[in-house]
C-alpha cells in the first residue's frame, strides 16, 4: 500500500517520525519531498488506523499513480490517459457521488489546477461508465469519495483521500477561533521539536485559543500543562476549546503577561515551552515585536528549569535568536516552516543544564 501524507512544509521529518512510530517495521520505503509538505510511504499493511491516529498530518491519500507529465499543455493528454487506466474509479460505490480535489505546485505550467480537475473528472466518469454502464455523479459539496489529483512540478499524482475533505489540522474541538490561530498540526510539531515529554511541566505563555495546550493534553497523560494569555477573552475561548476536546480538567488556565512569567508561575519550574508569539501585522510594527520579545524571552529563561527546551514560531528570527543568546539560552535548532501563506522560522532554545 502506498500512502501520500500531507503536512506542514518544513515538518516532513516530524511526519516521518510519527509514521515510523505508528507503522513501525511495516514501512518498506519512505520518500520525503522536503519543503513540499509531502511524505510518501510504501507500507506492508492494508490498515489505515495508524494514519487516522497521526497528529502531524493534514490529509492522507491512497496513492495510485505517480508519473511525470511535464509542464506543457500536452500534459493534460497524459493525465487523461493515466486517470482512465488508473482504476481509481473503482473506489466510487454504485450510486455514490464523487469530486476531484486538484492542486498544482510550482510554476511554469501551461495549465491550471482547474484544468487538471476537469480532465481527471471526465476520465473517471468515462472509465466508470465503460466498466459499470452508468456515469457517476460529480458533487463538489460533500461527495462520498474525494479523488486527489495534483501536479508537483512535472510529476502527476493520483489517489483517493482516506481522511476526508476536512484538513487534519482542523480538529473538531476548535469552537473558538483565535484571530491568529496556530494550526494544530504545527502545534504538534512544536511539541515534538521541543522534545516535550509526559510527567513534565509544559507551558504555552501566549496560548491564544489554547491549541498547543490542548494538543499537549491529547498527547500526554500525566503532564502538567499551563495555558497563559494576557487577554481574558482568549483564555475563555481556550477553555471552551479544551472543553470541546474533553481535556479542560487537565489544563491550568491563567490570565497573565508573558513578560512577567516569574511573578505568575515562579522561577525554574517549567520543563518545556511551545508557543506562537505575536509577530508581523499582529503587532503593528517590528519595533513592538522586538520590545515584546526582549522582555518575554528573558522572563522565559527565568521560569525554565536547567535543561529545558522552548520551541516558538516567528518571522522575527534574528532578533529572537539574539535576545535568547543574551538571556543565556543555547539555540538548538532553527528551520523554516510554512504556516498558512507565510514561511516562518521555528526556533528551539535550550537552557543549559
Amino acid at each position: 500500500m502506498r500512502l501520500l501524507l500531507k503536512c506542514n512544509p518544513g515538518l516532513e521529518d516530524v511526519t516521518v517520525t510519527e509514521a515510523e512510530e505508528e507503522y513501525q517495521s511495516r514501512i518498506r520505503e519512505v520518500d520525503v519531498r522536503k519543503g513540499r509538505g509531502r511524505v510518501i510511504l510504501e507500507v506492508d499493511s492494508t490498515s489505515l488506523r495508524p494514519v487516522f491516529r497521526m497528529r502531524s498530518v493534514h490529509s492522507a491519500a491512497l496513492l495510485s499513480v505517480e508519473e511525470p507529465v511535464g509542464y506543457s499543455l500536452d500534459a493534460l493528454k497524459r493525465i487523461d490517459n493515466i486517470a482512465r487506466s488508473s482504476g481509481v474509479h473503482r473506489f466510487i460505490p454504485f450510486g455514490a457521488a464523487f469530486a476531484v480535489r486538484s492542486e498544482r505546485i510550482g510554476e511554469g505550467h501551461e495549465y491550471t489546477s482547474m484544468d487538471v480537475a476537469r480532465v481527471v473528472g471526465k476520465a473517471v466518469q468515462e472509465a466508470y461508465k465503460e466498466e459499470y454502464g452508468v456515469i457517476p455523479e460529480v458533487r463538489l459539496e460533500s461527495p462520498s469519495i474525494s479523488i486527489m489529483a495534483e501536479v508537483d512540478g512535472e510529476v502527476f499524482r493520483l489517489g483517493v483521500y482516506v481522511i476526508g475533505e476536512r484538513s487534519g489540522h482542523r480538529r473538531g474541538y476548535r469552537v473558538y477561533d483565535h484571530p491568529a490561530a496556530l494550526k494544530s498540526t504545527l502545534a504538534y510539531g512544536l511539541l515534538r521539536l521541543a522534545e516535550a515529554r509526559d510527567s513534565s511541566v509544559i507551558l504555552d505563555p501566549m496560548c491564544g485559543g489554547g491549541t498547543v495546550a490542548i494538543e499537549a493534553a491529547l498527547l500526554f497523560e500525566d503532564a502538567q500543562i499551563i495555558c497563559l494569555d494576557k487577554n481574558p477573552r482568549h483564555i475563555e475561548g481556550a477553555v471552551r476549546n479544551a472543553a470541546a476536546a474533553r481535556v479542560v480538567d487537565r489544563i491550568e488556565f491563567l490570565v497573565g503577561d508573558a513578560r512577567r512569567l516569574e511573578e505568575i508561575i515562579g522561577n525554574e519550574v517549567v520543563d518545556f515551552v511551545a508557543s506562537n508569539p505575536p509577530y508581523g501585522i499582529r503587532m503593528g510594527d517590528p519595533s513592538s515585536v522586538r520590545r515584546l520579545y526582549s522582555k518575554f524571552i528573558l522572563s522565559l529563561y527565568n521560569v525554565m528549569r536547567p535543561g529545558g527546551r522552548a520551541a516558538i514560531v516567528t518571522t522575527e528570527s534574528r532578533h529572537a535568536v539574539n535576545v535568547a543568546r543574551r538571556a543565556g539560552f543555547n539555540v538548538a535548532h532553527i528551520r523554516k516552516v510554512r504556516h498558512g501563506d507565510l514561511w516562518v522560522s521555528l526556533i528551539v532554545f535550550e537552557k543549559p543544564g
